[in-house]
């Protein structure tokens, strides 16, 4: 009996091939992918029935029962979620982009529930591990500690110099490496930028400084292995937010891809971003399973804090949860609305029903809920879970696709040369 995964060490972006030869014609058999990040285990699994060759083809055949069903040959890496008995709210993060993702794939007889899954009182048939990288083993990782700067740079391999983006995550705060590590892996270079909770940089969102944020993009747009084009931005949520105000102020910034972001300045004032939306708290919906914030702004928006971004010169991809339960999804037909004819075709709005807020990735694990560590809630960030993964498989192609289009092509519509 034989568990065989092609490729031998994918990028976590990479579709793999999974096949379990030996077993006996139509035998039931259920598989469980599981992984450890820190002291925290997260798993998902499958329940199939072999073919008349004893064979199961994870992505031909259908899973009967389990964390997903139907065919899906991704479905044991996306559907993972926390083991019973951990804290609630947990949600998969990457936290050192230089290890693999450490796959543990078993194989036991008869079809379980993943609940079931916990207490299988039997070895498994069989078992192998797959080792997936955020990280290609040729692109170089390097921390930045440049003046007031912090964060890290991925840099491929070659000659160059590279289409540039930076990558900002939202209120989790810190420095999150793995979806940058990703990108680089994909030709490019890669700026991964904190800027609260983080080294010396402040500890609360209100305390962010703006212009930390304009000398990031003054750094990294000036560096040799940056191709002088203008470089891009990739933000989630208030990563997303904080992109579209640097739009309006860096003119090096030529293309942003905003997830989720509210499309005004909220919370907080920003450097000239004076005019901002509050929250009203009174309007946060508690339920069992966590709080939705999504309605917690709309008391206080109106059009008219709609960030301007149609007066630049920036391409901007805004992807949207339509189940997303943090911010009003329904924020993207106003901005559109503001656009002025002659300058919607500067704005591309994808919308993807029954995804909630953290799209990420391709084929990473999707996350529903999380516990915040500032407020100490879960907040609910929405979208059913299969619909939420064909989201991020779709979203993340329509991404590297349109920083290739954006940041390989000068004014005059000629490309530049490069390894993508």
């Amino acid at each position: 009996m034989e568990i065989k995964v092609y490729p031998d060490e994918p990028l976590v972006d990479d579709k793999i091939s999974i096949t379990i030869s030996g077993l006996s014609p139509q035998q039931k058999v259920t598989v469980k992918s599981s992984v450890t990040e820190g002291k925290y285990t997260f798993s998902c699994s499958a329940c199939f029935i072999s073919d008349s060759s004893g064979h199961v083809f994870v992505d031909k055949q259908p899973s009967i029962l389990g964390t997903y069903t139907g065919v899906d040959g991704m479905g044991l890496f996306w559907s993972m979620t926390a083991d019973l008995g951990q804290q609630k709210g947990l949600r998969y993060l990457k936290r050192d982009v230089t290890t693999p993702q450490v796959v543990n794939l078993s194989v036991f007889e008869g079809h379980h529930s993943w609940n079931d899954c916990h207490n299988i009182n039997q070895e498994p048939l069989v078992s192998t591990k797959v080792e997936r990288w955020f990280l290609h083993k040729t692109v170089k990782r390097e921390v930045i500690r440049d003046g007031i700067l912090r964060g890290t740079l991925f840099t491929p391999s070659g000659p160059g110099p590279f289409p540039g983006v930076i990558d900002m995550f939202g209120m989790t705060g810190g420095l999150i490496e793995f979806r940058a590590a990703i990108l680089a892996s994909r030709g490019f270079i890669v700026f991964a930028l904190p800027y609260f909770q983080y080294d010396d940089l402040p500890k609360y969102v209100k305390d962010i400084n703006f212009d930390y944020l304009k000398e990031s993009i003054d750094w990294f747009s000036n560096h040799s292995d940056v191709i002088k084009n203008g470089v891009g931005i990739l933000g989630v949520s208030k990563g997303a937010e904080i992109a579209l105000m640097l739009s309006l102020e860096c003119p090096q910034v030529k293309s942003v891809v905003n997830i989720n972001g509210t499309p005004f300045c909220s919370h907080y004032p920003l450097g000239p971003f004076t005019d901002f939306v509050e929250s009203d708290f009174s309007r946060f919906e508690f339920t069992d399973e966590g709080v939705h914030l999504w309605d917690a702004l709309n008391s206080n928006f109106k059009p008219d804090n709609v960030l301007n971004t149609w007066e630049s010169d920036v391409q901007i991809l805004y992807i949207i949860g339509d189940d997303d339960k943090s911010a009003d999804p329904d924020y993207a037909n106003v901005v559109y609305k503001c656009y002025p004819d002659n300058q919607k075709h500067k704005l591309t709005i994808k919308k993807y029903p029954k995804a909630g807020h953290l799209i990420e990735p391709a084929y990473l694990p999707v996350c529903r809920s999380s516990f915040d560590k500032v407020s100490g809630m879960v907040f609910v960030w929405g979208g059913i879970k299969e619909d939420h993964a064909r989201a991020q498989e779709d979203s993340w192609k329509s991404i590297l696709n349109f920083f290739k289009s954006t940041l390989l092509t000068n004014k005059t519509g000629s490309s530049f040369s490069s390894q993508l």
